[in-house]
């Protein structure tokens, strides 16, 4: 009896994977810019639909140099993003997608509840302190010490419009092991207001996922972006930018999964002086599985390093289903 019941408890909970937190590098200064989620490569069935709606609100916050005649550089400010994606599986591996965000960046709110935050827990704040809450800022200087002027404003627009391919690899037919796929990605220059002069862009990423025995799953990716233009709102970017994650989901639930995730990228904008050479994050949530095909999901986003130019605490959600 107690053999027959080892192999049922492995089935209470069935191995449907849901994949990492599909957030994105959403930094005041990267913001408009094609990055590369964190993802899965499993495909949607043939003749599937699926459709997805989420948000990133997050506080940035970035200084290095000190004030006055020594500051190298510094960001403060707010964003929120919203999109909805559709994704369609054709066959064989193939699911084709668009996706189309609305941006905001401005000053926000956030700025007295973080710094709540580190006061009750004695955390560093990478000198927030130093400077007054809620307002928009964008101050920065070249390796000569000469200041650069960031022509970005605060306000709402559209952003570019994203294409997307995906295609299963390897492992199709079985996801026991690894089984991976490749996606590209084309952004169009379809943004506007505050957001309208960022260019096109082209995105590849390679993803992979190998199950952790029945209730667990390793995810991993890595690729780059190249912007066609170097110059956006007066600063000079880095044209082409690696970008990579590892994640974990657990089942604990039929229903419900946990996320943990790390992310990282290359350097951002080459021309400020003293600009961090790479960013991370780390993102924590949940994803849970509702009837009729819903998909509810949500988690915190923190950036790793102390005063690092990154998103310094932000959240992510979203709602999906499928048809």
């Amino acid at each position: 009896m107690l053999a027959a019941a080892a192999p049922a408890a492995a089935q209470d909970v069935p191995r449907v994977r849901r994949g990492p937190l599909a957030a994105r590098d959403e930094w005041l200064l990267a913001q408009p810019l094609l990055t590369l989620p964190a993802g899965s490569p499993d495909p949607l069935a043939r003749g599937a639909l699926e459709m997805r709606l989420d948000g990133d609100w997050g506080s940035d916050f970035g200084w290095s140099g000190g004030r006055g005649g020594d500051l190298r550089f510094l960001v403060d400010g707010e964003h929120r993003s919203g999109a909805l994606t559709v994704r369609r599986g054709l066959g064989r591996g193939l699911t084709l997608g668009a996706r189309l965000p609305a941006l905001w960046r401005g000053a926000g709110i956030m700025d007295g509840m973080i710094d709540a935050w580190h006061r009750a827990f004695d955390l560093p704040d990478g000198g927030r302190s130093y400077f007054p809450d809620n307002e928009l800022l964008v101050e920065a200087r070249d390796a000569r010490g000469r200041p650069l002027a960031w022509r970005g404003g605060k306000g709402t627009g559209l952003g570019n419009l994203e294409l997307e391919a995906h295609q299963v690899l390897t492992g199709l037919q079985d996801d026991s092991g690894w089984r991976t796929a490749v996606v590209a990605r084309v952004g169009a220059p379809t943004a506007t207001g505050p957001f309208a002069h960022v260019g096109s862009a082209a995105g590849v990423q390679v993803l992979a996922a190998h199950p952790l025995g029945a209730r667990a799953d390793l995810y991993a990716g890595f690729g780059a972006t190249m912007q066609s233009r170097r110059e956006v709102d007066g600063l000079v970017y880095r044209r082409t930018r690696p970008q990579g994650f590892l994640a974990f989901e657990g089942r604990l639930t039929r229903g419900w999964s946990v996320i943990a995730q790390l992310e990282g990228a290359a350097r951002l904008v080459t021309d400020i002086d003293s600009y961090p050479g790479s960013v991370a994050y780390l993102r924590v949530g949940s994803k849970f599985g509702l009837r009729h095909g819903w998909t509810l999901d949500g988690g915190i986003t923190e950036g790793i390093k102390n005063e690092v130019a990154a998103t310094d605490f932000g959240l992510v959600a979203g709602i999906a289903r499928k048809f």
